[in-house]
């Protein structure tokens, strides 16, 4: 994890840390996504803030799930849009729920639009997804540390 670290900021990458903690999320978070890996876990562990330079991407560390913040984008909030965007539908909002329950969002951006990267509660897979519909997305890596890795490589751009 240091070595991903590192490479942040050596590619400009803002990193604000705080004390380790045991659990940064808050329990209906831990509620609804139950089997988050633990090398997440460890990795985000101590982070508050991790940005790249221009503010357009960033992971989702422990200020976005504890803080709401205003004029800012919330943890969920692609999830939030897509239900907006369903109008009331009943089955279209179960859907739409039924897809994030099972995705754990862990990076936004809208450096080129609205997209994210997410972790499948199926298998533990990293998964992409983008506007305008958020819930088709495609597997790039099967796990968090393969994510990291694909990352440093440049195989993965965030």
């Amino acid at each position: 994890m240091e070595e991903f670290l590192t490479y942040l900021k050596e590619q400009g990458w803002k990193i604000a840390f705080s004390e380790k903690g045991e659990n940064c999320l808050p329990q209906e978070i831990e509620k609804r996504y139950a089997k988050i890996p633990q090398s997440w876990r460890e990795f985000i562990s101590g982070i508050r803030n991790i940005e790249n330079a221009d503010d357009t991407t960033w992971f989702l560390c422990e200020d976005d799930f504890k803080i709401r913040r205003e004029h800012s984008f919330q943890w969920n909030e692609w999830e939030m849009i897509s239900l907006n965007s369903a109008e009331n539908d009943v089955q279209w909002e179960a859907e739409i729920k039924e897809f994030w329950n099972h995705h754990f969002p862990i990076i936004l951006s809208v450096k080129n639009g609205y997209s994210y990267y997410a972790i499948s509660m199926e298998n533990g897979s990293v998964v992409y997804g983008a506007e305008p519909e958020f819930e088709v997305c495609e597997t790039v890596a099967p796990s968090f540390e393969e994510f990291l890795r694909k990352i440093i490589k440049g195989e993965i751009l965030i």
